[in-house]
């Protein structure tokens, strides 16, 4: 493993993290799951994504926080209880196969341990690769490798650092969602689109930007190769059952996900990329 001059790696507890620091910004990302925990640009030194102080950092359990990579399926699976609900990458060492500097930023790529397990029969290979820069982006790329197509769901299941919930607006979303809180139903996005209760919403809509709005502050988040935008917090009653966060969290975190929920069918040869940037 090769590291340039601005990464490096610490560990905590008993995961693995690499640091990069560059002229543009501060980046944390969890070995255990490939998994961005920090994205801290330097022109105002606010970080935009949010990890749990109760966050378990034991290579075991997945980690409250950040971007976790939800694949080769999202939530539950289709026809398999004894199964982890969102795939079982984001539970995996993830080895780091290139670090690159460029005038704009620092390049990773990493691979995991194996692409393939329990509940999924593709020959694919995943590969994530993470650009630190003026902004960030994470791209998952889904390599098939063998002679037959495959359908897969995932996600960027990103955690966003808000100043308070209940001043948030999240702009950029229109048209249907699926209410998952509501046995599915279907129900128009609202505007202004606010919140004031437990959110798992699946929108059907998928726009390149959205922005989170809190305070005076704004987040931008660009997605692309998504066939779905998922919002989600768990409020205060499901915030008080999860080990891993505090009753009061739930205040000041909004998951914004760039996701696959309907199936993305890739071709022998092909490779799908799921890409989300954030300014």
């Amino acid at each position: 493993m090769h590291l340039t001059d601005s990464t490096s790696i610490i560990t905590r507890d008993k995961v693995q993290i690499l640091l990069v620091e560059n002229s543009f910004a501060k980046t944390e990302i969890s070995l255990f799951g490939a998994q961005v925990l920090s994205f801290i640009p330097k022109h105002d030194n606010r970080d935009r994504l949010w990890v749990s102080q109760r966050a378990i950092f034991d290579g075991k359990k997945p980690i409250r926080g950040g971007i976790p990579i939800c694949w080769p399926w999202f939530g539950a699976h289709s026809n398999q209880a004894d199964v982890a609900a969102h795939g079982y990458v984001r539970t995996q060492i993830w080895k780091i196969q290139l670090t690159e500097e460029t005038a704009s930023g620092t390049t990773i790529t990493f691979m995991p341990k194996t692409s393939a397990g329990q509940g999924f029969t593709g020959k694919a290979q995943l590969t994530l690769i993470v650009h630190v820069g003026k902004q960030l982006s994470v791209q998952l790329h889904t390599s098939n490798l063998g002679e037959t197509s495959f359908s897969f769901n995932c996600a960027l299941h990103s955690y966003f650092a808000i100043s308070d919930i209940n001043e948030t607006k999240l702009l950029g979303l229109s048209g249907q969602y699926l209410d998952k809180t509501r046995h599915n139903k279907v129900f128009e996005t609202p505007h202004p689109y606010q919140f004031n209760e437990e959110i798992d919403r699946v929108h059907l809509h998928k726009p390149e930007r959205l922005t989170i709005n809190h305070g005076h502050i704004k987040t931008q988040i660009f997605s692309s190769g998504h066939d779905s935008v998922v919002i989600w917090n768990p409020w205060l009653d499901k915030s008080t059952t999860m080990e891993d966060m505090l009753e009061q969290s739930y205040l000041t975190m909004l998951c914004v996900e760039t996701a696959v929920t309907q199936g993305q069918i890739v071709l022998p040869r092909a490779t799908h990329i799921l890409e989300q940037t954030i300014d």
